[in-house]
């Protein structure tokens, strides 16, 4: 069955006019209310080493702007996920993705497993549920409505899936310190980016996103302590 079959696309009901505008507009939204986030937890000067601030404003930006929109929650993927075998997919590649990232962290000059409360409290909420809800319950969202409106193929869905994980992969390059680990965080990043927004197609719900993008966060680590 191609991917233009799946219960993620064939279950978008409302009709979006103009849905590759607001693709747009709520991909520039998320991505301003992330330094706004930003911003607000460096003036109220918390006591915080992780982005708390970035992830909870663009995350309710986004859920506060969809809502000024018909069917708001099949616009997010906010519904139950619709496939049978949505957990073994969510594990899969939850999994997957970090054991990669485990091994580029073994391979690394000075890999560090040893991380504080605050990093596993916010890397199991903050970046799954900000981003799904941002990157593939909004924009990804409005892109599948554009692509089911035109008819679109397989392979043009395909298309909007590998734009989508580009861009998730050069939003995590802006940390790297050398040519090679920002090369490592891309491909691991975009490869992320594939497989969720694939769970998110295939299951029609972004919940099974928002846990396989915990598990990426933070398995790696975990495994990298018990075993280190």
């Amino acid at each position: 069955m191609g991917i233009r079959n799946y219960i993620g696309i064939k279950s978008l009901t409302a009709e979006r006019k103009k849905p590759l505008i607001f693709a747009v507009i709520f991909f520039i939204v998320f991505f301003c209310a992330l330094i706004l986030g930003s911003e607000i937890q460096k003036t109220l000067n918390l006591d915080l080493k992780m982005g708390w601030g970035q992830d909870i404003v663009s995350a309710a930006a986004v859920i506060l702007l969809a809502f000024f929109f018909k069917a708001p929650k099949q616009l997010l993927a906010l519904e139950k996920p619709k496939h049978k075998n949505w957990l073994k997919y969510t594990i899969i590649i939850g999994v997957a993705i970090a054991l990669w990232n485990f091994g580029n962290q073994i391979l690394s000059d000075d890999p560090n497993f040893n991380r504080g409360l605050e990093y596993y409290l916010f890397e199991l909420t903050m970046p799954s549920i900000a981003e799904e809800i941002g990157l593939r319950g909004a924009v990804l969202g409005f892109l599948l409505y554009y692509a089911k409106q035109s008819c679109f193929s397989n392979a043009k869905i395909w298309l909007i899936i590998v734009i989508m994980a580009i861009l998730f992969g050069i939003a995590h390059l802006l940390g790297a310190e050398s040519f090679i680990e920002g090369l490592k965080a891309f491909l691991m990043t975009f490869s992320a980016g594939l497989g969720l927004s694939w769970l998110r197609i295939k299951t029609g719900s972004i919940f099974p996103g928002i846990i396989a993008h915990s598990i990426m966060n933070v398995f790696d680590n975990m495994l990298g302590y018990l075993l280190w």
